[in-house]
């Protein structure tokens, strides 16, 4: 049914104007389109959903919006309605939204796949948000309302179970030495290495982003200025390759994967998984089979040179 806009007022339990904070998650995020109403008893209705919806048609000059009244609404599917508002139109900072999301489930006794199927909200967006009240260290969720950490930063520090690293890890964001883009990298290498210091990842970092171009290189250097090092070895190179992979993958789990690229990166790493099987058992085995080596020309097998064989005369 088309409602006027001048009868749909706001829900009053809701903030009026976005109030996330400086540490809240500023993606720009696609909110549903249907405008979900309820009648106030005054002539007017209450909108419950879709405010980015009517803000739209506002901006566009439309009198009258098509919108979805409800009259016999339940107390759980408002609150689902309340949590899908307070999320795609950024009303409360993150903390306050990650304890929604956990007052709802612990109230209903659902599971994280559940609600995000009841506000469409993504479960792995519900599990970031509530890893900021369950896993991240308090000193550092206190740092994310004030504004020094990003929702970004947080939420990846928050996928590291001992609360100390996690400290250790903010350290170079808070501080202003690394930038949020590293901190996936960083986190993802200090999962696959939990030895590694806090400073040589910070080097390790800076180090990489440093790294000239090829073609500036060839314009500022010349060869003979050149310093004339070792090339690397196979085995050093597939020792390195198997590193970097196992930083990305480990920081695989700290991203949000769309559903489009989700089959195909599950047959890839298929793929890798049954290579890496079999190049273990390769590895393992501790041979480099003599017969899969080739063999000199002029040698036989007992490495003595092969004479050729007399031909016979045929018989008269």
């Amino acid at each position: 049914m088309k409602v006027d806009i001048g009868h749909i007022v706001l829900d009053p339990s809701l903030p009026k104007t976005a109030k996330p904070g400086p540490g809240a998650d500023r993606r720009r995020l696609r909110a549903p389109k249907t405008l979900v109403v309820e009648p106030n008893g005054k002539g007017s209705y209450v909108l419950l959903a879709g405010r980015r919806g009517l803000k739209t048609a506002v901006e566009s000059g439309k009198r009258a919006v098509e919108v979805t009244l409800r009259e016999d609404i339940s107390p759980q599917e408002r609150r689902e309605l309340r949590l899908s508002e307070l999320y795609h139109n950024a009303l409360v900072p993150p903390r306050a939204l990650a304890r929604e999301f956990i007052s709802y489930r612990k109230s209903y006794g659902i599971t994280q796949q559940e609600l995000a199927r009841r506000t469409g909200i993504t479960p792995g967006t519900i599990h970031h948000y509530e890893s900021l009240m369950k896993t991240l260290d308090p000193a550092l969720g206190e740092r994310l309302d004030d504004g020094d950490l990003t929702f970004k930063e947080a939420r990846s520090i928050a996928d590291i179970d001992d609360r100390h690293r996690q400290r250790e890890i903010a350290e170079p964001f808070l501080t202003g030495k690394l930038s949020s883009v590293h901190v996936e990298q960083v986190v993802g290498r200090a999962k696959s290495d939990p030895s590694l210091s806090i400073a040589y990842l910070i080097e390790e970092v800076l180090k990489d982003g440093r790294r000239p171009a090829p073609e500036k290189v060839a314009e500022t250097i010349t060869p003979a200025d050149r310093p004339q090092q070792p090339a690397p070895t196979a085995e050093m190179s597939l020792e390195k390759s198997a590193l970097m992979l196992a930083g990305e993958l480990g920081a695989l789990q700290l991203q949000i994967i769309p559903e489009y690229r989700r089959l195909d990166l599950i047959s890839s790493l298929r793929i890798l998984d049954n290579r890496l099987k079999s190049a273990l058992a390769h590895l393992n085995s501790g041979q480099a089979l003599e017969s899969q080596v080739p063999r000199p020309l002029g040698r036989a097998a007992g490495g003595r040179p092969d004479r050729p064989r007399p031909r016979r005369r045929k018989r008269p």
